[in-house]
């Protein structure tokens, strides 16, 4: 382990160190190397492997700004990553001044550049045929750049479908390290595999420790985890899920909610525990037992802490306060009296809104169609319990009572 450094022309310092240090950060996680710059000197701290590859890294980074890169031998190397584009993909994947590639390289810890072999000149009809442009290095660990090569195949995917997965058979690898399965979705099963703006299959992944994109790729042990939530997943669509082997798994936290609450924490559709999940990076579903019991499991490789707000503990500290907050509720002595007026409390006179009908009597439509009746409520806590009640309930009518 040593420190090897590099001096910048004037002119260069900028362009390496890049918008809010965000080049020197992406060479720094590809490398493996330490990377920083102290005055006009650039200094790669690292075992010998990590500082060469940083430099050369760095090498191929200022060699953008005169032409076309090559890299000699990549076929050799085990820190690399090619991929052909097609040509009428180039823009799209790149993306609007570099943005796409640039969240990928962010969100992989890769370094992405395309190279063209000299004497070929890139573009259509080049040396590869077929209407491919370029070929996009990924550089960077194993799993940084499996992740960023399938998010660059789903995307020339959503441009050019089949690109990639036509003709493709499910495949499930052997292999105990990392590697990659196939799994193969109807269509109608892949739009909610997905989610909207792809939030179930992020969740998933998540919770997983998987890389989910077209394929599935990391450990036996996550590739297993990926297909059997994927499996659940779907498996909901058709009714309730049944899973036995919770005593087993190093995955799940086991919540029983009480039977009058557990419409309270799952929320509308499922709206309270999808919450949950954002929050707390979670698979969360209520499922039966071998006896046929239902309760709620929290999955996640993620074991969380009495700390953090991540992980199986913090999803569980959540569940628990909505079952806290249902319980109080419904022991609490709330009257709704209608229109009746509270016991002791003087009237609250009706404000109209421009010449209509008394505010008290404009409470919107309701399904079935007539109005949502003006109630008093009266609780022990106060205006403030009032407040929190209706926050409660606003929650999960979707905020069509009006409280005054």
């Amino acid at each position: 382990w040593s420190t090897d450094t590099m001096q910048f022309q004037d002119d260069e310092l900028s362009y390496a160190l890049g918008k809010q240090g965000g080049t020197r950060k992406k060479l720094e996680r590809s490398s493996g190397a330490v990377v920083q710059y102290v005055g006009q000197t650039a200094l790669f701290s690292g075992t010998k492997a990590e500082r060469k590859r940083a430099k050369e890294y760095m090498k191929w980074l200022f060699m953008q700004l005169e032409g076309p890169v090559w890299v000699d031998n990549w076929e050799d190397r085990d820190d690399i990553t090619v991929l052909d584009i097609p040509s009428d993909c180039i823009g799209y994947v790149t993306g609007s001044r570099r943005a796409a590639l640039g969240g990928m390289e962010e969100e992989w810890g890769t370094l992405m550049f395309f190279m063209t072999k000299p004497g070929t000149g890139g573009g259509k009809g080049d040396r590869r045929g077929g209407g491919f442009g370029e070929q996009l290095a990924i550089l960077g660990p194993e799993r940084g750049r499996r992740g960023a090569e399938l998010k660059v195949m789903s995307s020339v995917e959503e441009k050019a479908p089949g690109q990639y997965t036509r003709g493709i058979r499910e495949k499930f690898s052997d292999s105990k390290g990392f590697s990659t399965d196939r799994m193969i979705f109807k269509d109608d099963e892949l739009s909610y595999a997905l989610g909207k703006q792809g939030s179930t299959r992020k969740k998933l992944a998540l919770a997983s420790g998987c890389i989910i994109q077209c394929f599935l790729a990391g450990t036996m042990a996550e590739r297993r985890r990926a297909k059997e939530f994927l499996d659940w997943l779907l498996q909901q669509r058709r009714g309730q899920v049944t899973v036995n082997n919770v005593a087993e798994r190093d995955d799940v936290t086991e919540v029983h909610v009480p039977e009058n609450c557990k419409g309270w924490v799952t929320g509308n559709r499922g709206s309270e525990l999808r919450r949950m999940e954002l929050e707390t990076g979670t698979y969360m579903f209520m499922a039966l037992d071998k006896r046929g019991e239902e309760r709620l499991l929290i999955f996640s490789v993620d074991a969380g802490s009495k700390t953090s707000d991540k992980g199986r503990a913090a999803a569980e500290r959540l569940v628990n306060e909505m079952v806290q907050e249902k319980l109080k509720v419904t022991a609490a002595d709330v009257r709704i009296l209608g229109r009746a007026p509270i016991p002791g409390a003087a009237s609250v006179p009706a404000r109209p809104r421009g010449g209509g009908p008394p505010r008290r009597d404009v409470r919107g439509p309701i399904p079935g169609g007539g109005r949502l009746p003006h109630v008093d409520v009266q609780t022990p806590g106060g205006a403030e319990g009032v407040t929190k009640l209706a926050n409660l309930v606003n929650r999960r009518l979707g905020n069509r009572w009006r409280w005054t």
